[in-house]
């Protein structure tokens, strides 16, 4: 995942136009999450460990959010991230994806965007993506999302007057969907265990997605993200 994410932030910032200014967010957001997850752990267990997963989060966060924001925007998402990963749990399980839920809350403090950049080059996103969910055994819950993502907003483009070739383009040209439904709806520890959990779980997502898009879009993916969190202790209960 890191290997990944590094890449597409490469990728991204020098063969797609956005320049190498787009990293030093990357670097901001990286460094927080870092040093602060490092810190927490010391105080907690007294052990020296590299936070790997708080460099993912810092990661996302730099390659999600715009680029041209306040520094402390940054700071104040990876900060986010960590604290909610360390005192928001049930069973010991956090139950916020940790970048997702700081992006989503610097989003609505701060009126920050979140473009996605990184998911730029698609092709890239496609092949990192598969072998993602396919060595954490959640091609179940990636492919539950987009067909369900993709079906319900087909049915709402073509009630709106829109054609099949509009519907087509949508569906070949998602890279934020895509990266969406590879990287950030797959974090092991924030989707159900159960396989026809995880199923309705990516489309309970998708239909919050599209539900969204129409009234909060400033909001839409990553609080759709953060409501399914929320929901996944009682789809886990649940018997299907």
């Amino acid at each position: 995942m890191i290997i990944f994410l590094v890449i597409l932030h490469l990728t991204s910032a020098f063969f797609y136009g956005f320049g190498y200014k787009a990293l030093i967010p990357v670097v901001i957001a990286v460094l927080t999450t870092t040093i602060l997850d490092f810190a927490v752990n010391y105080f907690k267990y007294k052990a020296f460990e590299f936070p790997q997963s708080a460099l993912i989060s810092g990661l996302f966060i730099g390659g999600l959010l715009t680029q041209n924001l306040q520094w402390h925007v940054y700071v104040i998402a990876g900060a986010i991230a960590i604290l909610s990963k360390h005192l928001i749990k049930i069973q010991q399980k956090h139950i916020f994806n940790p970048a997702n839920l700081g992006i989503l809350l610097v989003s609505m403090i701060f009126g920050a965007s979140h473009t996605w950049w990184i998911s730029s080059p698609l092709i890239l996103v496609l092949i990192f993506g598969s072998f993602i969910i396919w060595r954490l055994k959640r091609f179940d819950l990636a492919i539950s999302f987009l067909v369900g993502y993709y079906l319900v907003n087909s049915v709402v483009e073509l009630l709106q007057g829109a054609g099949l070739q509009e519907v087509y383009y949508t569906i070949i040209n998602g890279g934020v969907i895509y990266f969406f439904s590879m990287f950030m709806l797959i974090e092991p520890r924030t989707n159900p265990a159960a396989r026809k959990q995880r199923i309705a779980y990516g489309v309970l997502v998708a239909v919050l997605f599209t539900l969204f898009h129409f009234f909060i879009p400033q909001h839409d993916i990553v609080l759709a993200l953060a409501v399914g969190n929320i929901l996944v202790p009682i789809l886990n209960k649940l018997k299907f």
